[in-house]
């Protein structure tokens, strides 16, 4: 009998290569970004709904269609054999996917294996960012680098879920110490996430910050401010849109920008 698999993906962008690649197994494709805006162990979907809504526009139907709908399917996956991340490196990622280990982790009933392939980089492309930059050859040369996640992983993951939603510097600071053995990765997305965290003397974030030394360095076009960005912060694994936001709530705090485009 052939081996029924999963595979978890981080996106469409990735959706799209993995499908030209033709790996066999199901796909279930996440689509969220917990990594910015409220989370909580209550009313999160309710929360994130209103919050996607508001600040993407997201049409309540679709994410319950696209989101909450993947999520509920994610504490039902006891009919596959094997289940298979991919995911990437950056703090949108890592958080991403401590929820769905943490979620997979409390709801199989039985012991199914579970991989994970999360490359750091890539060979021939200097400024990797991310699977749907890859051609469908070069996604199937990372199946031989999936990792077999251990019980450990997971309940390392469910700690760091349940330590990102309290949200607290110091607390995180502290968990940062541990060995984090396969999820290494993780480690350093917290280490940028801490970053995130604004500096009492200045009240900006380290993001706030680089954006505005970015746009006092003259640099006025978004498409410009977005390119600058990822060049030297591609850790925090922000799109065009989450860029928009901060550069937002700099206007909110009083900084005047004024942008060509």
């Amino acid at each position: 009998m052939m081996r029924k698999i999963l595979h978890i993906l981080n996106g469409d962008a990735t959706a799209y290569v993995f499908s030209a690649a033709q790996i066999v197994g199901d796909t279930l494709i996440w689509r969220e970004i917990l990594s910015e805006g409220p989370v909580s162990h209550t009313h999160l979907w309710e929360q994130r709904k209103d919050w996607m809504q508001k600040n993407f526009e997201v049409a309540p139907s679709s994410y319950l269609a696209d989101v909450i709908g993947v999520a509920e399917k994610l504490k039902a996956l006891e009919d596959y054999d094997e289940i298979i991340l991919w995911f990437e490196y950056d703090l949108v990622c890592q958080i991403n996917l401590i929820y769905i280990l943490a979620t997979i982790g409390e709801s199989l009933t039985k012991s199914v294996p579970l991989y994970l392939i999360c490359p750091e980089s890539i060979a021939g492309m200097p400024n990797f960012k991310g699977l749907g930059e890859l051609s469908a050859d070069q996604l199937q040369k990372l199946w031989p680098t999936r990792l077999r996640l251990t019980d450990a992983d997971l309940h390392l993951a469910k700690a760091a879920w349940k330590i990102y939603i309290a949200n607290d510097q110091h607390e995180i600071a502290a968990f940062l110490e541990q060995d984090f053995g396969q999820l290494y990765l993780l480690k350093e997305a917290l280490k940028a996430h801490l970053q995130r965290f604004s500096d009492p003397s200045t009240h900006l974030n380290a993001i706030e910050q680089l954006l505005l030394t970015t746009y006092q360095s003259g640099i006025r076009s978004k498409r410009a401010i977005y390119e600058a960005f990822w060049a030297v912060a591609p850790i925090y694994g922000m799109g065009d849109r989450q860029i928009d936001l901060v550069l937002k709530n700099l206007q909110e705090k009083g900084f005047s920008l004024q942008f060509e485009d």
